[in-house]
Order: C-alpha cells, then structure tokens, then sequence
C-alpha cells in the first residue's frame, strides 16, 4: 500500500476516522438529521450536509441552532437521532476498500483503533455487520473525550490506548475536522475526498490524498 512517499506499513499504529472512511454513513446520519430536525422546529436543506461534516456534537448543535432553525432541547434531539440511527445502520455499506485496508493493517500485525465523533451507539451498530470490524477493538467515541474533532483529544487517547506515539501514527480521515485534529495530535493524516472534498483543500492540510481508500497505493 503506497501513496507517493507515504508507506502505511512504517508507521507504528493505524487510525481510522469511520463515517464516510470506513462505512457510508454519512448519507443515512443526514437523512435521520433531516428527519428529526423537522420535530424540533427546524429544516435542513440537501446542501447543509457539507457545513456539518465532521462536527462534533457541541459544534453541530451550534450551527443547527443558528443556521437551521432547531429548538427544544438539544439532549433529547440528540437521543432521539442516536436511537434512530442507530437501528438505521444496522447495514450501512462498507466504503470501497476500507475492508482491505484494515485486513492489510491486521496482516501487518500494526495496532490500530476507530477515532469517531459519533457516540459508541452508531460505532457499534456500524461495524458489526462487516467481518473486519472485529479487528477494531480499540474504538474512541466523542464520548470518551472533553472536546471532539477538530480538536487532538480523541486521536491523542487512541495512541495511549494502543502504546503508541501520536507522531508514528497514521490517520485516515475524511473530513477537514478530522485531519485538522489528526495533524494537532501530531500524526501523520492520510485524506480520503471519496471524490467530493475539494482535493486542492485536502492538499493543503496533508500531502496525502486519495479519492477512495480502494485506490493503489
């Protein structure tokens, strides 16, 4: 597995972002968004997922108060998407190649971990339909840290779960969010656009893009 100069077999753990890296949620997370939203006063339109990507939880209430339209409480919004999302994914697709990178980093007997800002709800309905997502026994959920992605908390914790440095850590994401707290915890970002992040924004956060994790390296 190659990008370039970037050989994901050197570095000493691997760690995966999961909506829209490892599984296509990210289209079934914004239907229920739509969905539920609609209960608490307020309107998504389609074009509102990509200012919502890869926000924390803290983050996106805020947005979805100022910009949408949501009031009421936000714990109970966030209960009534979690519980619908999570029986929503219960067969989420795997996206292309995410099976073969983990089973790859498996064979190269590399530590590795999920780093979400989704709670241990959706990761654990998510991958429990996809043999490979028993490898990821080390799974970090925005709930298991005071700030998620942008910031480096949850990257940070998954290299201490593993014994591993953040700085010989090589991370997969997919969103600005999750490189930005990729590169903060010192790891090495490898970014997936799966040909809808801007690839020349990608670039400039890392030198490491691909269009889907399928694609040879």
């Amino acid at each position: 597995m190659r990008s370039g100069t970037l050989d994901p077999r050197s570095f000493d753990a691997i760690l995966f972002d999961m909506d829209g890296t490892l599984v296509d949620s990210e289209p079934v997370w914004f239907r229920v968004m739509r969905a539920v939203i609609q209960r608490y006063g307020g309107y998504l339109p389609q074009d509102a997922h990509g200012v919502l990507h890869g926000l924390d939880r803290l983050a996106t209430t805020a947005r979805l108060r100022r910009d949408f339209g949501m009031t009421g409480e936000p714990a109970q919004f966030w209960r009534n998407v979690v519980d619908e999302l999570t029986l929503a994914l219960a067969d989420v697709p795997a996206m292309p190649g995410a099976g073969a990178w983990v089973e790859a980093t498996v064979a190269a007997q590399q530590p590795c971990a999920v780093v979400s800002n989704s709670p241990h709800a959706m990761i654990e309905a998510s991958l429990a339909a996809h043999a490979w997502g028993a490898h990821l026994t080390v799974r970090v959920s925005v709930e298991d840290v005071e700030r998620g992605k942008p910031e480096p908390d949850s990257y940070l914790l998954a290299a201490r779960r593993l014994g591993v440095d953040p700085a010989r850590s090589l991370v997969v994401e997919d969103s600005e969010a999750g490189a930005r707290a990729a590169l903060a915890a010192g790891a090495t970002c490898l970014f997936v656009t799966n040909g809808v992040f801007d690839e020349a924004r990608a670039r400039a956060l890392t030198p490491h893009v691909v269009t889907t994790l399928s694609q040879r390296m």
